[in-house]
């Protein structure tokens, strides 16, 4: 059973059976990896949900299950101490589900995170 509370800054956190903790946050991203035909693409999104195992967000472009994706999310100022930081994710495609969700175009993506890193905000 999953418990919901609310984090300071009215953003949702949902504790997992494992005792994970998962966090509701919009935070603007770029995705990029390969679609589900093979080819490269690059995708602006918004992240729904992250963890320190998954993360989720919604694509236009068709990928498969057990694609690579690379995430490079833009800190804000706040988070990383005034400087121009991004928090750059690797991971594995565990879900991509067409969205149902009302106003929602798209792929539901389930990453499974396998490596993190910063780099400044010039460098990506």
């Amino acid at each position: 059973m999953k418990k919901k509370t609310t984090a300071p800054d009215g953003g949702g956190v949902s504790l997992k059976n494992t005792g994970q903790k998962e966090f509701a946050m919009s935070l603007p991203l770029k995705v990029s990896g390969l679609d589900s035909c093979g080819h490269e693409f690059s995708e602006e999104s918004r992240l729904a949900s992250i963890s320190s195992e998954e993360a989720v967000f919604f694509l236009k472009t068709k990928v498969d299950r057990q694609s690579i994706l690379k995430l490079v999310i833009p800190l804000p100022p706040k988070l990383a101490d005034g400087q121009p930081l991004n928090l750059v994710l690797r991971g594995t495609v565990l879900q991509a589900v067409q969205s149902a969700l009302a106003g929602i175009q798209g792929t539901r993506v389930r990453l499974k995170l396998e490596s993190r890193y910063f780099i400044g905000a010039q460098e990506n």
